[in-house]
Formats: structure tokens, sequence, C-alpha cells
């Protein structure tokens, strides 16, 4: 028992520096756990936005080895492409959901543009493909605060990426114009 007075006495309460260590924590912890949630919740809108940007691209990439001579074939083409951007998306980006990235307010866009070659008698295909990704903001309390930066106060952060490649062709002689498909 007398043990027990002597570890109380040398542990310094009685001059009342643990009430005030408890009292600072009790003021610094919602900072400090505010910080650390929201640099959890942008590291998750972050990887989202790189895993996005990667899908786009290898899209793109996918659709440039494909032969368009005519809008029927680009047409034909952009099936098989949005089918590899959601293969892609739902392997890169965790919690994937197709109806978060084809909403009419923002649709999966994948356009076939032909343009003149410097010779002036032959065209060239560049395709396009553009995304848009609604993505959760999974951390609550830094969700109602950052919630609204894109624009709309939903639960979402509305990322997006978009990519250019040069559709491998041989030389074509006639001008198809521009072919979009649109998702919804």
């Amino acid at each position: 028992m007398h043990h027990l007075v002597r570890l109380r006495r040398g542990s310094g309460s009685a001059d009342g520096s643990a009430g005030q260590s408890l009292t600072e924590f009790a003021l610094v912890a919602p900072i400090f756990f505010l910080l650390l949630f929201g640099v959890i919740q942008f590291g998750f809108t972050f990887g989202g936005q790189n895993a996005l940007v990667n899908g786009v691209r290898d899209a793109a990439r996918y659709a440039s080895t494909y032969r368009v001579g005519d809008a029927t074939q680009a047409t034909a083409a952009c099936a098989a492409v949005k089918t590899q951007l959601e293969r892609n998306l739902q392997a890169g980006l965790p919690g994937f959901a197709v109806s978060r990235m084809e909403r009419a307010a923002h649709p999966l866009l994948i356009k076939y543009v032909w343009y003149a070659n410097p010779d002036g008698t032959t065209w060239s295909i560049r395709v396009e493909v553009t995304a848009r990704y609604d993505h959760p903001l999974w951390i609550p309390l830094v969700g109602l605060i950052v919630d609204g930066i894109d624009g709309t106060r939903d639960g979402f952060m509305t990322l997006s990426a978009s990519e250019q490649m040069r559709v491998e062709n041989p030389a074509l002689t006639t001008n198809g114009g521009t072919v979009t498909c649109s998702y919804p």
C-alpha cells in the first residue's frame, strides 16, 4: 500500500500536468484526426484519378489498333473500346460502378475524327476517349467538407480524363468526318 502512494507522488500528477495534457489533447485531437482522414480521403481520390487516367489511356491505345475505314466501322469499334475501358476501370479502380461513369450529365464519349494528311489527298483518323467518373467520398466528415468542390453536393467527387491517339490505319482516300459514340 505504501508502495502505491510513492508511485503516485512520483508520477507528476500532483502539479496538474496530467490534466493539462488531457485538455491539450482534447483540443488538438479533432484537428489532427480531420487532417489525417483528409489525407486518407484525398489519397483515395487521387488514386481514383490515376486509375481513370490509366484506364482511358489504355482504352485509347486499344482503339488505335482497330482498322477503321468508314463511319460504320468506327461505330462498331466504339462498343469494343467501351467494353475495354470498363474492364480497365474494373481492374484498377476500387469500387468501380459503370452507373457512376455513364450518366446523362457526363456521358462517356468515344470519338473518331478524320483529318487531312500533309499531302492533301489522303486522310488519317484520330480516336478520342473522354470519361468522367463520380468517385465516392468515403470518409464521412471529410466528404461533407469537400463535397461540392466539383460543383454538385452529391457525395461524390467528379473525376475526368481524356486521351487522343492516332489510329494506325493505312492512309484513307475518303473523309469520314467525325463519328461520336456517347454512352448513355
